[in-house]
């Protein structure tokens, strides 16, 4: 669902009072996200952002619940699946941990999600009026919902900027989602983005409380086609795919990076997103994916509607807003806002230490 400039910066502005963070700005535009920071070693290590310990299943209680919306999406999408989730119990700073629990994917939009839905249509229809937002801060008053989960199933997202050197420029990709989703259908988002979520059966193997573990899944998955598995036999089924093999390759010589750039919380949803970034230096990854008859072709997952890849260079903003309707974030999700402007950022700084 789009907003229009005034409304989007109603919203930011109401978020903002109530939450009392500071926002992410980018070209004089809020952004309703506030954004947690790694400290310096945690960026090139990416799982220390995630507490040692590893989730166990949280308590089913909400402060509320919109089954109608609920209903809603379930009747309107039958392709909707109630996975289990890995949720937030809590985010530390210095160092930044974040400690997780298990969820379901049904109490995330009933929850989180309709958060956003609710004032999103409050100011379309020209109020500021949020009574389940209310409701729900009667149990947890704003500024501890920023840390906290409770009373809420606050699905933890991960998202990625891919950033590649095609030997001539570094190019972000970026894709708007199908219809398949079960929010945010048509809208631009980072390439890959998830639900960090377990596939083994009751998460049978505690390896898969790994942010590189589901990055490179997801890469797999949405930029190579390779077909999504529930409850698979083996937790890293994936890690004998060819692109998988030269991915982890890449990363061990150096000639590509996975950084951590920090944990978003979305002010819209309450949900946290771990954002990251995926950087390939070595031109040769690029000239073997797209490649006539490439073994490891670029291919994008249902969710992705194949033909509205932009794959835009990041020398500047203007060059890169260049390749984008104007207004580029009205039509992307909060986070993954945050996401392409935290994850440019870090692509120019290390880029510069590699010239």
């Amino acid at each position: 669902m789009l907003v229009d400039n005034p409304n989007y910066t109603k919203m930011t502005d109401c978020l903002l009072r109530l939450y009392q963070c500071q926002p992410v700005v980018r070209h004089g535009t809020k952004h309703p996200v506030t954004v947690f920071y790694p400290s310096k070693s945690q960026v090139y290590d990416i799982d220390s952002l995630l507490d040692a310990v590893p989730p166990t299943p949280g308590e089913r209680d909400f402060a509320v619940y919109d089954y109608s919306y609920l209903h809603d999406l379930q009747n309107s999408k039958p392709a909707l699946y109630n996975g289990s989730t890995f949720t937030l119990k809590q985010i530390r700073q210095n160092p930044l941990k974040l400690r997780g629990q298990i969820g379901l994917y049904y109490d995330m939009l009933a929850t989180c999600a309709a958060f956003e839905r609710e004032l999103r249509h409050a100011v379309e229809a020209g109020m500021l009026r949020a009574p389940a937002r209310t409701a729900y801060h009667r149990h947890i008053p704003p500024l501890d919902s920023l840390l906290r989960g409770e009373k809420r199933s606050a699905a933890i997202g991960i998202g990625v900027l891919t950033v590649f050197n095609d030997g001539e420029s570094y190019r972000a990709i970026l894709a708007r989602r199908s219809q398949a989703t079960a929010f945010d259908s048509n809208m631009f988002h980072v390439l890959p983005a998830m639900m960090f979520e377990p596939t083994t059966a009751g998460f049978s193997d505690r390896r898969e409380w790994s942010v590189k573990h589901q990055i490179l899944r997801e890469v797999l998955e949405e930029i190579f086609g390779l077909p999504e598995q529930r409850r698979p036999q083996r937790w890293d089924y994936f890690y004998d795919h060819p692109a998988s093999r030269y991915l982890l390759k890449l990363l061990e010589n150096g000639k590509a990076q996975l950084c951590a750039t920090g944990i978003i919380l979305n002010l819209l949803t309450l949900r946290p997103e771990i954002s990251a970034l995926l950087l390939i230096h070595d031109p040769a990854w690029r000239n073997r994916v797209f490649a006539a008859e490439s073994d490891i072709p670029f291919a994008t997952a249902d969710e992705t509607l194949s033909d509205s890849v932009v794959m835009a260079p990041i020398a500047t903003d203007e060059a890169f807003l260049a390749r984008f309707p104007p207004d580029l974030h009205l039509s992307m999700p909060a986070q993954a806002t945050a996401t392409l402007w935290l994850g440019i950022d870090q692509a120019r700084r290390e880029i510069a230490r590699k010239t």
